[in-house]
């Protein structure tokens, strides 16, 4: 595969030296596509990024680094220098005496850099929490990030002491609008742009490392053609070829490429164990068992495996399983594999990407409304993933025995009312709880009769049956405990009879301290109900 990034200049110098004052004028790169001039840099990597379950091997500078079970195919958050170079010696591909080459699919829209051999990535003054999205190549992102290194020299060479500012998270926290900022300062001893370091690892001991940019957005659906890059580089190797995955937190848009390596190998293995069945090499009988041992075998189940939502029953999804009924198989196929690459119990990875849209649609329901709005648009963007996977699964089913010949855009222009569909249809959600209003009127009817305090344990235990009714659907835990209480508060506040109401207000109003949770609204209510 051949390397996209730039060839180095004679003036650069080799990876891991200190970077001595640029002297190199703006002409000797084409112009960047944006200019990063005014970014804040923000550390990619920090300690609390590492999520998987302790049974897990942990990679010092590698966080989240796993394999798939059965699978040559790996993942990994942005590794430091050193992660990187204990990452290939843990796989024993890609160096020069290695037996096999390493396939590196770097999954990031946005520029990488290292100083002092630690990621960082630039962001915008007043968007620090996201990375940034620029329509670019991926000759074009690489160019990017070798102007910065320029514009990060620059600053070092403006402060006497060699040094620079930083932005990091205070803790990783999945929400961005709840994340806090802090800023530090860091001296300078190199930079260079993470395709230069890579670039200096082949041409140092690692010369069976391949490079590929699969430029996605944070948290969103491929684009078709990066479903087609992907598929390019893989369809003509062995299934045996050894792959790393990697993006800024090892998570969603690694466990995609991870997923699309998987069918694929699935598909080239499956596809050679038939081929040798129907030549006599094999017989018919042990390649059914094989291919049913290797990739038919049933996963391990949870408690929450029938719930229509964690299935991925979504209106979406079901109309386009009624409009394209090979999609039918195609979902059944892309589900087991985004299991296998999801996080326990049936695999061994950060994220499932069907089960974490309802699981997200929970986290909207018990946010306060402010917060709302990003909790829903990862839903959207989780839900057209999911969509496009499916359609994905659907084709490679299709054309991946005969080594792909269409591409997915191909068959996605063939098939474009699948576009319209899952733009119009993907947030047709229940995006706020309908109450039972008969039962809303019942509780209305206890609390205004005049022996209401005597028929309080009868009021109590029939909200939260409201309230367990009302979010039946959600699995036991504590985003389900949360939203029934959430809604209980809610409900008494609703019922309650004006007079009563007043009184309970001006409590709350009088010490700005004091919960609103159920439990202390129910305290008020019977102390201060009848009190004029």
């Amino acid at each position: 595969m051949a390397d996209k990034t730039p060839e180095p200049t004679a003036d650069e110098p080799a990876t891991g030296e200190e970077v001595p004052p640029s002297e190199e004028v703006e002409d000797e790169l084409p112009p960047p596509v944006i200019d990063l001039t005014n970014y804040p840099l923000k550390t990619d990597f920090f300690e609390s990024m590492h999520m998987l379950e302790p049974s897990v091997e942990k990679i010092n500078g590698a966080a989240n680094f796993r394999q798939i079970n059965g699978f040559p195919v790996y993942g990994v958050g942005q590794p430091t220098e050193e992660g990187i170079k204990a990452v290939i010696d843990k796989i024993d591909a890609g160096k020069d005496e290695s037996e096999n080459k390493l396939l590196w699919f770097n999954m990031r829209l946005e520029p990488i850099v290292y100083v002092n051999g630690t990621p960082y990535a630039p962001r915008t003054e007043d968007n620090l929490h996201n990375n940034i999205e620029i329509k670019a190549t991926e000759e074009e992102i690489e160019n990017v990030e070798k102007h910065f290194v320029k514009i990060l020299e620059q600053r070092r060479q403006e402060n006497p002491e060699g040094v620079i500012k930083i932005q990091k998270d205070q803790a990783y926290i999945e929400n961005p609008m709840e994340r806090e900022n802090k800023e530090d300062e860091i001296k300078v001893e190199t930079i260079q742009a993470f395709g230069t370091l890579i670039k200096g690892l082949q041409e140092n001991g690692y010369s069976k490392l391949e490079p590929a940019r699969i430029p996605i957005v944070e948290e969103r659906s491929p684009c078709e053609d990066c479903f087609d890059k992907i598929v390019s580089i893989l369809k003509d190797e062995p299934a045996s070829t050894i792959c790393l995955f990697s993006c800024q937190m090892g998570r969603g848009r690694t466990t995609i490429g991870m997923i699309v390596a998987c069918l694929i190998k699935e598909i080239q293995i499956t596809s050679e164990l038939r081929k040798m069945g129907e030549i006599g090499l094999i017989p018919a009988e042990t390649v059914d068992d094989l291919i049913r041992q290797k990739f038919e075998t049933p996963l391990p189940r949870s408690q929450d495996d029938d719930d229509p939502f964690i299935k991925g029953e979504f209106d979406v999804i079901k109309e386009l399983l009624e409009k394209l009924p090979e999609s039918k198989d195609g979902k059944t196929k892309i589900d087991r594999v985004i299991d296998i690459c999801g996080g326990p119990p049936k695999g061994s990875g950060l994220q499932n990407l069907r089960e974490c849209v309802i699981e997200t649609k929970w986290k909207y329901d018990v946010a306060p409304e402010e917060k709302q709005v990003v909790w829903k648009s990862m839903i959207l963007n989780f839900m057209e993933r999911y969509f496009y996977l499916i359609c994905f699964g659907t084709y490679a089913l299709q054309y991946g025995s005969d080594g792909f010949k269409k591409t997915f855009k191909e068959w996605m222009n063939e098939h474009q009312e699948l576009r319209g569909m899952i733009s119009e249809g993907k947030d047709r959600l229940e995006w706020y709880r309908q109450v039972d209003p008969a039962k809303l009127n019942t509780l209305k009817e206890l609390i205004a009769a005049p022996d209401y305090k005597d028929k309080l344990g009868t009021l109590i235990r029939t909200i939260y049956d409201f309230a367990f009714l009302t979010y039946a659907d959600l699995p036991r835990g504590p985003i389900k405990n949360n939203s029934m209480r959430k809604l209980a508060a809610k409900t008494l506040m609703e019922i309650l009879p004006p007079d009563i109401a007043e009184r309970v207000n001006r409590k709350l109003d009088e010490d700005p301290n004091t919960s609103h949770d159920f439990v202390t609204l129910v305290g008020l209510v019977s102390y201060y109900g009848d009190q004029p």
